[in-house]
């Protein structure tokens, strides 16, 4: 039998078990060692098959404490692909966002540094989190911040359906001149696992975009968290002849 036949066997049987529910979520699987004996397996074998489950998100993998259920059920990854500004500052329109909460803030020391402000400004908060037209597994949390003149969006007819940016040009005339996008690898916070279910402190993908009007002023920033199994940014650039 082909290392790769063994993977699938491996994979294969693990989730049919964690569909069962033998392991539920939450549920430690068997260490490497004992997946080695018990499918007569290299240990090369045993952590392809546990990698490919990660892809799929079964499961997470943890150094020294071991690999655990995150689900019963396979999560499409969505892989972004970029070939124009355009899709770059927006999501796909294969993609919902679902508003969990809104309310206006204080920015702190911490928050101020994200949103390019003074400490004590006053900003309106969007917490929402974004996820696949077919399934109601989030992809993403959200946390747009705009200026409080601006917290008339969420009455738009599209608040759900087209970014907020443009919500506010079509109902403010404020237009974005500038957008800076960061892309950090981070860990994801208790809250936001929650969230997400997802475990505290698996690796995650944020995404800062930061509009600016012709003046320099900063009036949104959206903070975009996601699981890394769970999304991709895959870029395509054609050279200028």
């Amino acid at each position: 039998m082909t290392k790769k036949s063994k993977d699938l066997e491996i994979s294969s049987h693990l989730e049919s078990e964690i569909r069962s529910g033998k392991y539920p979520v939450g549920a430690r699987l068997p260490t490497e060692d004992e997946l080695c004996k018990s499918f007569e397996a290299s240990r090369y074998s045993v952590r392809q098959a546990l990698g490919s489950m990660v892809g799929l998100g079964l499961i997470s993998r943890h150094k020294r404490s071991g690999s655990f259920v995150i689900s019963t059920s396979r999560v499409s990854q969505l892989i972004q692909s970029v070939a124009s500004i355009q899709q770059l500052l927006n999501y796909p329109s294969e993609t919902i966002r679902e508003t969990l909460g809104t309310q206006f803030i204080t920015a702190n020391h911490e928050l101020a540094a994200v949103l390019q402000c003074a400490p004590g400004d006053t900003w309106f908060h969007i917490k929402a989190i974004r996820h696949p037209k077919n399934s109601k597994t989030p992809i993403c949390q959200t946390d747009i911040y705009i200026l409080p003149q601006f917290a008339g969006v969420i009455k738009h007819k599209k608040h759900a359906q087209i970014p907020i940016a443009d919500q506010i040009f079509e109902m403010y005339g404020e237009t974005a001149d500038t957008t800076q996008i960061d892309i950090v690898a981070t860990n994801v916070d208790s809250a936001t696992g929650e969230t997400l279910k997802v475990k505290k402190n698996s690796p995650a993908l944020t995404v800062y975009r930061r509009y600016a009007n012709a003046k320099g002023k900063v009036f949104e920033v959206g903070v975009g968290v996601h699981p890394a199994e769970r999304y991709t940014y895959s870029f395509n650039f054609k050279r200028d002849s």
